[in-house]
């Protein structure tokens, strides 16, 4: 079954995808990139609220493969208490470096999940190296969010083998990349783990902007299967029983 992943920028971002039911609560800040890493104090808040009910994920920055605080970053992150640590891989190659510190942080029991760009991809072949290693889980992404979503980057058969193989390596499977309402049907018929959403949970799916209440309901539920049209009438409803929806 897929589940829902959503990227949050702040504390009450957090507090709301919390409240309704997400999935993994991913935390970033889009406004210093793809995988733009936000304050250790409110990574640290959010873990506490969360309190261990789903997980979390982080990430860790825009950061070059070969950059020498690669490992410092990710020990770092770890220790602020999250599930998962997400590391991107801005190359077309992949080097030892790369691996090996990858190598090294997992053997301290973090669980990374390495995010591949659709812009970097060139064939699965490549990526041996790295679903081989002790990483937890992989996703494919895209670097440059103000073009395309990764349903348009990509093939779908293209993107049912990069599953099917991290599948086959037992790792988490996710796919992400300014996804779209209508993408969903077709993604989760590949049967990834999970969905990522930032821009689409957004406000005039802008993924700098605050979230949306609606936006998120109305992909929380065509993910879980429900079928509710009038999210009008949800906010409403939830507003009058607790005051606020945020």
């Amino acid at each position: 079954m897929t589940g829902m992943l959503a990227s949050v920028a702040s504390l009450e971002e957090a507090k709301t995808v919390l409240e309704y039911k997400v999935d993994i609560i991913d935390l970033k800040n889009p406004k210093f990139g793809a995988l733009g890493q936000l304050e250790q104090d409110t990574i640290s808040s959010v873990v506490k609220l969360v309190n261990k009910r789903l997980p979390v994920s982080a990430t860790i920055g825009d950061m070059k493969p070969d950059d020498p605080k690669l490992y410092n970053r990710i020990i770092n992150t770890a220790d602020l208490g999250v599930n998962f640590v997400k590391v991107g891989l801005f190359s077309k190659n992949i080097p030892n470096y790369f691996i090996e510190t990858i190598n090294d942080c997992c053997r301290k029991n973090i669980n990374i999940i390495i995010v591949i760009f659709a812009e970097n991809f060139v064939k699965i072949d490549l990526l041996e190296a790295l679903m081989k290693s002790n990483i937890s889980g992989v996703m494919l992404d895209t670097k440059n969010k103000s073009a395309n979503s990764l349903c348009t980057v990509m093939k779908d058969k293209t993107l049912g083998q990069f599953i099917g193989v991290a599948k086959a390596h037992n790792l988490v499977t996710g796919l992400a990349g300014s996804l779209k309402v209508e993408d969903i049907s077709r993604l989760m018929s590949l049967r990834p783990d999970y969905l990522g959403f930032r821009g689409a949970l957004c406000a005039k799916k802008d993924r700098v902007k605050s979230l949306d209440v609606k936006s998120v309901i109305r992909i929380r539920d065509i993910i879980s299967g429900k079928n509710i049209v009038n999210y009008e009438n949800i906010i409403t409803e939830e507003v009058a029983m607790n005051g606020t929806v945020a």
